[in-house]
């Protein structure tokens, strides 16, 4: 295991010196059909339920595809992520039998002409609604959360699967920051649509802790018959900078995260990870190879790749 996390972190470091430059290099005109390099596609698709056109990029495995189609991974910040998440993927998937995980596909979310990150459009695209008075203060235009979720859920998805076969049964979104917000905001709204969240440095203070009201509403009517699996990550350097760190907000974060510890079955896995020295940008990548092997697991092994390991007595 220490050595696949080794290959990892060196996928990692290539692929962040590597800027996603697929947005700049994408031929807008080709609008809904592929180009197509070895096992990779880039599309453009303009939604309908958004004011935005999508940079989509598609990386596909190159080995069969499984009887049931391949797991996939909607990754959100796509320009910024797809680099690191398809090299990832590639290292994963070279030992996938033995560490009992199935190929992933990897389908990035970004905008046209970006080579990182777009903070206006994912500011509006990936938050709630907000409060008038949070909007009011605002730098940024937000609360175009539920539209991004149509787009994803009755454009993005219908293309995919018109494209690859894909595992219906198996699909899970990653997000970070403000994209983590939107995880945790498409679990308490849409919680079928995917079977697997990893929410990374979700961005809880937003509009003064809303999701937490979300999260009680969420866990009242939580349906415990339908498999799904939850991840979380921070690093524990996010905040360093603050010379006095908030209390009451650490307090309110970590009441969030045991509350879903608390909801833990055998139908709804959880799982919350502290990565070491990793400040909040950093985490994002830091996030991506447990986000890939979460996508990709076995229903049977996933608990035996994420959980702690039992300590032996040997005295």
């Amino acid at each position: 295991m220490f050595k696949l996390f080794s290959i990892l972190a060196f996928a990692i470091i290539t692929s962040i010196h590597s800027t996603s430059a697929q947005a700049t290099s994408v031929n807008e005109k080709i609008n809904h059909s592929f180009t197509k390099t070895e096992n990779k596609l880039s599309f453009i698709l303009k939604s309908k339920y958004t004011a935005h056109e999508y940079l989509i990029q598609v990386a596909v495995p190159t080995t069969d595809t499984p009887k049931d189609g391949f797991p996939v991974l909607y990754l959100l910040d796509g320009n910024a992520a797809f680099d690191s998440a398809t090299n990832i993927a590639k290292s994963v998937g070279a030992g996938a039998n033995k560490l009992g995980l199935s190929p992933v596909a990897v389908i990035a979310i970004g905008y046209p002409n970006q080579s990182t990150f777009d903070v206006q459009k994912r500011a509006l695209d990936y938050t709630p609604k907000t409060s008038a008075k949070f909007q009011s203060e605002a730098k940024y235009k937000y609360g175009g959360a539920d539209q991004f979720f149509q787009f994803i859920e009755k454009e993005l998805k219908p293309e995919i699967e018109s494209r690859i076969n894909v595992n219906t049964k198996q699909q899970s979104l990653f997000g970070h920051s403000f994209g983590g917000l939107f995880i945790l905001h498409a679990i308490f709204t849409q919680p079928q649509s995917f079977q697997r969240y990893i929410a990374a440095s979700p961005s809880l203070w937003f509009d003064d802790y809303m999701l937490l009201e979300k999260q009680n509403d969420w866990l009242n009517k939580i349906d415990k018959t339908k498999p799904m699996m939850l991840m979380t990550t921070v690093g524990t350097h996010e905040h360093r900078k603050n010379a006095t760190p908030d209390l009451q907000a650490q307090q309110k974060q970590s009441h969030f995260y045991q509350n879903f510890k608390k909801q833990q079955t055998q139908q709804f896995l959880y799982w919350d990870f502290r990565h070491p020295a990793e400040q909040h940008l950093t985490n994002m990548y830091a996030s991506l190879p447990k986000a890939i092997m979460l996508a990709g697991c076995q229903p049977e092994n996933c608990t035996n790749l994420f959980d702690e390991p039992v300590q032996e007595n040997n005295e």
